[in-house]
Order: structure tokens, then sequence, then C-alpha cells
């Protein structure tokens, strides 16, 4: 028979049987939970926000002088004098050539003469006028008399209004044997020389002048760009600055950036059929005289700021060769790949057109490990922080809003 010791004996072993069991389990679970949290990729995530991104065109065109005037001469004459230096800076109203005066000089004394003339026969004809208006009051000529004194003072006098007119228009064509500046700026080379023989309205210019300062710069853009920037102001995503204007930065043709800043003008209203281009017109301030007509520009117009605009760090961002664009987001611990539709780059950001929203974490680190469905592990910026931490002890700034990888 068995005792009870016997008894207590066998359910010892059996007890500790069951719990060597469930620990043995319980160990299980926890080294393979320990497996998958060591099998999940650490990544550097970008939360998506929003902020205020400027509207940038990158547009390329010419620059072009705001006035250019060519030089004719406006009456015929052999060039005297030349009193410019080619290439140099004149000033409006300076004086550029002399043509010979002598003739019509003598047409404006020739006029005068006549002028002259007239006022006496005038005087004398209004002297009749007046004795026989007189003498008709008291009947001593006919009607007829006295309209023919009338009509005899009237002519005198037109004929006087006419040489006043004969005089004006002698003094005005001897003022043109002056040639003057008609704008400010830049002068060519002359067409004639001292002994030249020009003629009044002749196909030649003598010389033209280009004012250099201010300069426009004639920018291309494409029709579909011109309806999106119309659509957005029109939505009122897109805010102008206070006084309507868009700015604009010019940069030369070896890239360096022009000092001075410009503003748009105006854009056509038409597109060129032969471009598909609308044209667009800066003003650009040229005091030191850098830019040249027909130089080569290229332009950066600033046209207004998207106050709420959805944007995502760059190095985030997957360009594959079928030209798909694309992000993996983490969602619930997982990558997961997502496409999207791009807006224009602002900094290191790309605004978001179409695919995400705001708050989404977007994967910027190990992204070519990374694929849909793998299991990921945020690395929080806290620690990212303290493994940067300078000896002193005070942590680095994170560079991006959530992580690392920017």
């Amino acid at each position: 028979m068995w005792s009870a010791s016997n008894k207590l004996s066998l359910k010892l072993p059996l007890s500790l049987a069951l719990a060597g069991s469930v620990a043995l389990v319980v160990a299980c679970d926890g080294g393979k939970s320990n497996q998958q949290q060591a099998q999940a990729l650490p990544v550097d995530v970008f939360e998506v926000v929003k902020m205020p991104v400027p509207v940038v065109s990158h547009l390329t065109g010419r620059a072009n002088s705001t006035r250019k005037a060519e030089v004719r001469p406006q009456v015929s004459g052999v060039i005297l004098k030349r009193s410019f230096v080619e290439g140099s800076s004149v000033k409006q109203g300076e004086q550029l050539y002399q043509i010979d005066p002598a003739v019509y000089e003598a047409q404006v004394d020739s006029a005068r003469a006549n002028l002259n003339s007239a006022k006496a026969s005038m005087h004398t004809n209004q002297l009749k006028c007046q004795r026989y208006a007189s003498l008709l009051e008291k009947k001593a000529v006919s009607k007829q008399d006295y309209d023919d004194a009338e009509a005899a003072y009237l002519q005198s006098k037109a004929a006087v209004e006419a040489a006043e007119a004969s005089l004006k228009n002698a003094n005005i064509n001897l003022a043109y044997t002056k040639v003057y500046a008609p704008i400010s700026g830049r002068i060519a080379r002359s067409s004639v020389t001292e002994g030249a023989l020009v003629s009044a309205q002749q196909a030649t210019a003598l010389t033209t002048i280009t004012q250099l300062d201010p300069m426009y710069v004639d920018l291309g853009q494409s029709v579909e760009d011109n309806l999106q920037l119309r659509e957005a102001i029109a939505q009122g995503t897109l805010q102008l600055r206070p006084d309507g204007k868009a700015s604009v930065d010019v940069f030369l043709p070896d890239g360096k950036k022009y000092p001075y800043e410009g503003t748009i003008e105006f854009s056509e209203v038409t597109v060129d059929e032969t471009t598909g281009m609308v044209n667009v017109r800066a003003i650009v301030p040229n005091p030191d005289g850098v830019l040249l007509p027909g130089m080569f520009m290229r332009a950066d117009i600033i046209e207004g700021v998207r106050p709420d605009a959805l944007v995502v760090s760059q190095n985030g961002v997957i360009r594959e060769a079928r030209g798909d664009i694309s992000v993996y987001i983490v969602e619930q611990g997982k990558a997961k790949k997502v496409s999207l539709k791009l807006g224009p780059n602002y900094e290191s950001y790309y605004v978001v057109e179409e695919g995400l929203k705001e708050g989404d974490q977007v994967i910027v680190s190990n992204i070519q490990k990374i694929r849909t469905g793998v299991p990921v592990m945020v690395v929080p910026p806290q620690a990212e922080q303290s493994q940067g931490a300078a000896p002193d002890g005070n942590s680095q700034q994170a560079p991006s809003a959530s992580g690392a990888g920017e």
C-alpha cells in the first residue's frame, strides 16, 4: 500500500514539471516578441506639415532696352559738326549735330520782311475802313464802297497771319539745323561725318540712342503655368505682395545673381503661336550698365505665397525610371508605399499636391532596404539627440521635423 509520503513525492515532481512547462512557453513567446523587435528596421521620419511656400517660376528670356530712339534730320543740309563721342552717354536735349544754317537763316529774314510788308498793308486798309465807316454814317459814301474797304482790310489781316505762320515755320526749320538727343542713354556710332549731305526724313538714321536704365527682361512662360497661376490667384490659394506685383530675381549668363531685384511690369494677353509661350515682361534697375540689350537672362519670378502648402522632405521622395513618384510612410508599424503628385520645390522640400495628408510620417532613411509591409521602428528624435550630444552634455538639434536623414 502506498503511504501518504509516497503520494506527496509523486505530486511534487508533477507540479515542478508543469511549472517548468509554463516557464518554457513564456520564455518562447518572449523570445519571439524580442526577435520581431530586433528584425524591425530603424528609420528616421519626416512628419508632413503645412507651411507658407513662395511660388517661384524659373523662366528664361532676353534683356531689352526700355527706350530706343533713332536720330534723323528734319531738314536738309550739310553736316558742319558732330558734338558727341561715339559709345558715350548723352543727356536728353544735348546737341549732337550742327547742320549748315545759312539757307534757313535767310528764309527767316525773308519771312520776317514779308510779315512787315503785310502789316503795313493791313494798317493802311484798316485806316481806310475806319474812314469809310464814319463817312457812311453821314451818307457821304455808298454802302458798296464801305464793303470794299472792309474786305480789303480783312484780306490784309489774313495776309499778316499767313506771314506770321511763314516766319514761325522758318524759325522751326532754323532750329532743326541743331540736332538734339531726344532721350538720355548710350549713343551708338555715327553713320555720317562732317561734310556729309543729309536730307529731311531720310531712311538712314544719323545715330541711335538706347536707354539702359532701367531695362526690360522679356521672359517666356508656358500657357499651362500661366493658367495655373491665374487659377491659384482666383481661388485665393496664392497671395501676392501688398503692392499686387511679383518680384523677380535675375541671373546673368555666367550664372551669377544680379544684385538688383526687378518687378513684373505686365503679361501679354496673347500667346505666341510659334513657341506656345506667354510673354512676361519684367523691369529691372541697371544703374551700372551691366545689362545690355539682347543679353540672354534667367529669372526667378516670385509670384506670391501659398500660405498652407503641404510639404515633404526631398530626402524621402523616390523617382522611378518610368516617371512615377512615391514615398514610404509608416502605417501600424510597417512601411507602406504611396504614390504622389508633387508641385514646385522650395529649399529642401517638395510641395505635395496629392497623395499625403498632414501628420503622415514619411521615411527618409534606409529607403533602399524598405519594401511595402516591412516592419519598421521609428527612431525618436530624443534618442537621436542624445546620441549626437555634444561633449558638454547639450544635445544637438535634429535637422528634420521628426528625425534626421534630411
